[in-house]
């Protein structure tokens, strides 16, 4: 049967890696039956390789209002594509991490999607991958403080405070898969941990793989290799007090976030810590331990613990470790040298420039002693056109003198 692969996150269980390895494989996909479509549709701040996003995405008109209508309109026209495209695969694949979260605030989206393939004749199996909630939570706090469409300013533990106390089904997971499951059932769900240990051949993308029921082989083209790390507790502090100033546009807090990324290895290294305390971590996790052995039996069913218990030794983070005083140095180091640079590369532009203008220069001079002189032998040229008796007479006239 014709097959909707509906891969909805979670959020910071590598979902771009997924993407952007289907983007680049999808001819060789397509050898396979399956199509993960590109579809028209442009968001702000979201690239193409989320070609799930038309599903929740919104839109505004020109005075900043909601257009309700064209989000619905985008929907039913996105979905009209997908159908078209089932014309020619038997699997096609949307990707989008939010839709974890946010068919919450759509609660008209899946069961409608429920309805289309019910009434277009193929079946939806929705994807998820589940990350232990103490990393889930300070994984997602780091990258909103790094982005600059959220550019977080709460400390972790408000964030934390806050997403407990107003947001708690975020983190429980089975609820949140049984309301998915009321819609779909229970069969439709591909439940997985976002655990290197649990992956197949330790790689998330060979396991994604497996979810759709293919094999990663050699036909498929590799992605290169990409040092992105996350922020180290002290460079995200430092990041989460430049939020502060929302004078700064995308450009420059991108300018800032490289050198952040860059330095966050070492600060991790010089000063390994959490933001959390071994007991805070264990509080926490008792806090769902209920909800993960029941997503563990219910959804997974391998007998196996939903997520390891480990725990890292590690100190709780502190405003007053004398290494974030090494990091602001740092990173303030590494801006000015960086802006230091380019300024001498601009001015060796510049004084490379202003050679050539000074050779250009000397040789519009010479060219313009060329012109007049080429003119004055013109002007001469016309003369004797003009006046070739005269001018015979004076070549005469000079022969015989």
């Amino acid at each position: 049967m014709k097959t909707l692969y509906l891969h909805i996150g979670m959020p910071k269980t590598g979902t771009s890696s997924i993407q952007k390895f289907l983007l680049k494989n999808r001819s060789a996909l397509r050898q396979h039956g399956y199509c993960f479509p590109k579809l028209p549709y442009q968001y702000p701040f979201t690239f193409q390789n989320r070609n799930g996003y038309f599903l929740i995405g919104k839109q505004y008109n020109e005075d900043g209002s909601r257009n309700q209508a064209l989000e619905k309109e985008y929907l039913k026209e996105g979905m009209a594509k997908i159908c078209n495209y089932f014309e020619t695969y038997d699997h096609i694949i949307l990707s989008e991490e939010t839709l974890w979260r946010a068919f919450r605030t759509h609660s008209y989206l899946f069961p409608y999607l429920k309805k289309h393939a019910k009434n277009h004749g193929y079946q939806i199996r929705i994807i998820v991958y589940l990350r232990r909630q103490d990393e889930y939570q300070l994984s997602l706090w780091k990258q909103n403080v790094k982005h600059p469409k959220t550019a977080q300013t709460l400390p972790f533990e408000l964030r934390l405070k806050q997403v407990l106390t107003e947001e708690p089904l975020t983190l429980q997971y089975a609820s949140t898969l049984d309301e998915i499951a009321d819609i779909f059932g229970k069969d439709s769900l591909i439940v997985r941990r976002f655990e290197r240990s649990s992956w197949k051949n330790g790689s998330i993308i060979d396991d994604f793989l497996d979810c759709i029921g293919l094999e990663h082989t050699e036909e498929y083209k590799e992605l290169p290799r990409e040092i992105n790390p996350s922020l180290s507790e002290n460079m995200a502090q430092i990041k989460r007090f430049i939020n502060k100033d929302q004078t700064f546009s995308t450009e420059e807090n991108a300018y800032l976030v490289q050198f952040l990324r860059a330095l966050s290895p070492e600060s991790s290294a010089l000063y390994p810590c959490s933001m959390l305390s071994v007991d805070e971590t264990r509080a926490l996790l008792d806090q769902f331990a209920e909800e993960n052995q029941r997503v563990a039996k219910d959804y997974i069913g391998d007998g196996k613990p939903l997520f390891s218990n480990e725990i890292k030794e590690l100190p709780k983070w502190d405003a007053d470790n004398p290494y974030l005083t090494e990091d602001l140095v740092r990173f303030f180091s590494a801006v000015c040298v960086d802006l230091h640079r380019e300024n001498e590369s601009l001015h060796a532009q510049l004084s490379e420039t202003q050679t050539e203008l000074a050779q250009l220069k000397k040789e519009l001079t010479t060219l313009d002693t060329t012109v007049k002189q080429e003119q004055s032998l013109l002007r001469s040229f016309r003369y004797k056109l003009k006046h070739p008796f005269r001018t015979l007479w004076n070549r005469m006239f000079h022969r015989s003198n």
